[in-house]
């Protein structure tokens, strides 16, 4: 009888912390046909200051044009959208990505495909007032799919996909980032992921979402966290995106800015094609039949253990699913079970960390979105609610250092006109 009440005990403890864990959302549309189709990755969009109790957000506009917007905690109150970049032509991977720099400026980086990186800072600190300073990073030549960070130095890395074209090969698309150490006044560059050559296949363009920065905790280094995978055309072929296999899997050491397997085998400063599969592969999907096996969405997020939790659109498992390492080998786990509408769900969106081993992830399905979560690093997963839009979702983003009643950033799907704005942007607040 002692036995069965302690049992009963444990559980009732445990339906409480995780029915605390669980979140509940108001949605609120905050823009009204401001916002163009995108193939925006889920990188750092906007960042709540406590210090002036304000949230910024940042998305893309009517032809390409980059938006900020500002909300006053205090007197409880949205700026006007405000643009505050244009690029020199139209396309929906112009989207841009938010920083708070060491000065305290927005800086906005953008404007990008297969063209230079652009960047927009703002002229005072924790203020979207005023011009902007909209520029080109000319170092950053050929670029793709930006994925900002700033370290706790205050450095920035911006990464991204080069369209390099070895041979005028349109698979050669590898994976680098640009680094400065001024606030952007200056920049360096430097090759991270070169597949290229592959004798297996031609898939030698790297794909990926979100790349996170760890500052050191717990007796462990700095990390950035890489995961990505692969795409291209199988062997004898040549083609863009065509088929997609893999999962990969590194981090780099911003103190020497070498990378390092999970194992932490120095890599040096660029991981070749021969080292790809022997070091950093996390998962084989084999060579497609058809599609991307993986997904084109790979993202990285870390324990507080210093170990990674990657998310992905493992179609090889079953649906959406998670990997993460126990120090020996990589332990994989299916996010949504089969049957449970997997496919009803598009490419992986967002994944935030809420604790030490406790994760969400975020995915749009038609009018809502649907959230799961892990309080055990990645080794199971559950339901915990649907989120209710009311309009269908395009994407959705945590804002960073999120106050509760501005947490999300949520864009509409639907009309797919790149020079006229005519989808909703949303934000999401966690009831009380």
């Amino acid at each position: 009888m002692y036995i069965k009440r302690i049992l009963l005990l444990a559980l009732c403890l445990a339906n409480v912390k995780n029915a605390q864990s669980q979140q509940s959302y108001s949605i609120t549309k905050i823009s009204e046909d401001a916002n163009i189709r995108s193939d925006q990755r889920p990188i750092s969009i906007g960042f709540y200051d406590k210090s002036i109790n304000k949230t910024f957000i940042t998305w893309m506009g009517e032809k390409s044009k980059t938006i900020v917007k500002a909300y006053d905690h205090t007197a409880k109150k949205w700026s006007d959208d405000k643009i505050v970049g244009t690029p020199t032509f139209i396309d929906k991977h112009n989207y841009p990505g938010m920083l708070k720099g060491a000065d305290n400026r927005l800086y906005i980086f953008y404007g990008c495909h297969n063209s230079t990186m652009r960047m927009t800072i703002s002229p005072k600190p924790l203020s979207i007032d005023g011009s902007w300073e909209d520029q080109f990073i000319p170092i950053a030549e050929k670029a793709s799919y930006p994925a900002p960070i700033i370290t706790s130095d205050g450095t920035f890395y911006v990464f991204y996909r080069e369209t390099r074209q070895t041979n005028k090969f349109s698979d050669d698309r590898p994976y680098q980032f640009v680094k400065s150490t001024d606030n952007g006044k200056t920049w360096t560059k430097q090759m991270a992921i070169d597949p290229f050559p592959r004798v297996t296949d031609n898939m030698c363009e790297v794909y990926n979402g979100k790349v996170t920065y760890q500052p050191a905790m717990n007796g462990n280094k700095a990390k950035i966290h890489l995961a990505w995978t692969i795409a291209g055309e199988k062997l004898g072929k040549h083609a863009h995106a065509t088929y997609g296999r893999n999962v990969y899997y590194a981090y780099l050491d911003p103190s020497n800015d070498h990378l390092y397997s999970i194992k932490g085998k120095d890599l040096g400063k660029t991981i070749e094609a021969k080292e790809l599969d022997e070091f950093c592969q996390v998962l084989d999907t084999g060579i497609p039949e058809t599609g991307h096996l993986a997904g084109l969405q790979v993202s990285v997020h870390y324990r507080d253990n210093g170990l990674p939790l990657i998310y992905f659109d493992n179609q090889v498992g079953g649906g959406p699913g998670s990997a993460t390492w126990d120090g020996n080998k990589w332990i994989f786990a299916s996010i949504e079970t089969p049957g449970n509408s997997i496919r009803d769900l598009r490419d992986p969106r967002e994944l935030e960390k809420f604790g030490a081993d406790s994760f969400r992830v975020y995915k749009p399905s038609e009018d809502s979105i649907k959230v799961y979560i892990t309080t055990n690093g990645g080794k199971s997963w559950q339901f915990e609610n649907s989120i209710k839009v009311g309009q269908k979702v395009d994407r959705v983003h945590t804002i960073d250092n999120a106050h509760p009643s501005i947490k999300l950033m949520i864009t509409e799907a639907g009309d797919n006109t790149l020079d006229v704005a005519k989808r909703d942007v949303f934000i999401g607040s966690i009831k009380k």
